[in-house]
């Protein structure tokens, strides 16, 4: 599906959607917890992907107006074939759980065309000094076969994604022996900080030191209740068009431990007319001119993509550093911003680990989400004041992440056109 967005202006009151990476953790928990209920879970393609993954462990479930989880004995799991669809996240923290599994067998981990691209070296180098038994290409991107068992023990990792440590941190409790995870040049520490929050939820102990984690084994996870928080990363694409063409009101936008509310933050430092009242859940901002500045995206990988479309219309320079993990998310994402920042009519130069952005006029165009939602989310918004209409290609891609995205945009004045 193509989508046609045409300027507009906006107004309006609109609620993100729930956190995805709160919702693939919390899952998880649940399907190893004895009975667990979990609220307001986001409901995607990838976190679709994480539930099918429960279900095949030996997780039962139920889907009311909250999900009921009972769950299951992790090591007695039988299933040996799992397709994750497009979830790196899915892919990441099952390599972990399938090395506590005790089987003679493989398992097979596999994916579509995007997921067959992400390299996962660093975490299956961890896992196999640990004991696991792990087979795949070069830098171990997907089709990857697994078998347990990873025990306890002492490992060193570089953190080139924080899906790697969050991963060792959910399947090393399960493990028999303690373990020491010791992690070398952390980025996007605030996913770290996520895992942390559900584990602790789940009566999981982890002792923290600077960025060492002291895991005992064999812990039963405990997860009963647990409410999703709204999804900062979603809520920044709102933020956007709220300081490029009207006028909003976000609901239900609490603190949290998501990394990616320093979008406020941001939005702020390059001059937006933006407050949030933590105490009543409100952000409220409205049309700003906003002026470029220098942002450090070592933690906040998923706001790049958002940052740029505000940087594209900003007075000055903004300059995007330590942004090089970018490029092994769903695609190389300092490319695609290059390549559609470029298409529509502005001054944009790559860099190792990021991107150099001067203000202008948008003049329109075709931008591409080469299959990464947060690409159609984000260069969506370019539309909303573009001198001529900004055609979004492969724009379905938003179904991962945010379903109504679309909706919500015309709901509050967009002008848009699905083809």
């Amino acid at each position: 599906m193509d989508v046609i967005v045409k300027k507009s202006e906006i107004v309006g009151v609109v609620s993100p959607p729930p956190s995805k990476s709160y919702t693939h953790r919390a899952f998880l928990a649940a399907s190893i917890s004895p009975k667990c209920k979990i609220y307001n879970p986001l409901i995607a393609e990838d976190t679709l992907a994480t539930l099918n993954v429960c279900k095949l462990l030996g997780s039962r479930y139920i889907r009311q107006n909250f999900f009921e989880f009972w769950g299951y004995d992790l090591r007695k799991s039988k299933a040996n074939y799992f397709y994750l669809a497009n979830s790196g996240t899915t892919l990441r923290f099952l390599i972990g759980l399938i090395s506590q599994i005790y089987d003679r067998k493989y398992s097979v981990l596999d994916g579509d065309s995007s997921l067959r691209n992400r390299p996962n070296k660093e975490l299956v180098v961890a896992l196999k000094s640990l004991g696991a038994e792990i087979k795949g290409s070069n830098d171990f991107k997907p089709p990857l076969f697994v078998k347990g068992v990873a025990k306890g023990g002492e490992v060193r990792i570089k953190a080139t994604s924080s899906q790697f440590i969050s991963s060792l941190l959910f399947s090393l409790p399960n493990a028999i022996g303690d373990s020491i995870v010791i992690v070398e040049g952390m980025k996007s520490k605030p996913y770290v900080d996520v895992t942390l929050h559900v584990l602790k939820e789940a009566k999981v102990k982890i002792d923290v030191e600077n960025e060492n984690y002291y895991i005992q084994g064999e812990q039963d996870f405990k997860l009963r209740k647990f409410d999703v928080p709204s999804d900062f990363s979603s809520a920044s694409y709102l933020i956007a068009a709220g300081l490029l063409a009207g006028k909003l009101k976000i609901r239900n936008m609490f603190d949290s431990m998501q990394g990616d509310k320093q979008i406020v933050e941001i939005a702020n430092q390059m001059g937006g007319k933006i407050k949030w009242d933590k105490k009543d859940g409100a952000i409220v901002v409205e049309k700003s001119e906003l002026e470029g500045v220098e942002i450090d995206a070592s933690n906040i990988p998923d706001l790049v993509p958002t940052i740029s479309v505000l940087a594209s219309i900003a007075k000055g320079k903004t300059i995007i550093y330590n942004a090089e993990h970018l490029r092994f998310k769903e695609i190389d994402r300092i490319e695609g911003i290059y390549h559609n920042l470029k298409s529509v009519g502005i001054d944009v130069k790559k860099t190792e680990d990021g991107v150099i952005i001067k203000g202008g006029k948008i003049k329109g165009g075709v931008v591409n989400s080469f299959g990464d939602h947060r690409m159609a989310l984000a260069f969506s918004l370019l539309g909303l004041v573009a001198e001529n209409d900004v055609i979004v290609k492969n724009a379905e891609v938003v179904s991962v992440s945010f379903p109504n995205y679309f909706e919500i945009i015309e709901k509050i004045g967009g002008n848009i056109e699905k083809l």
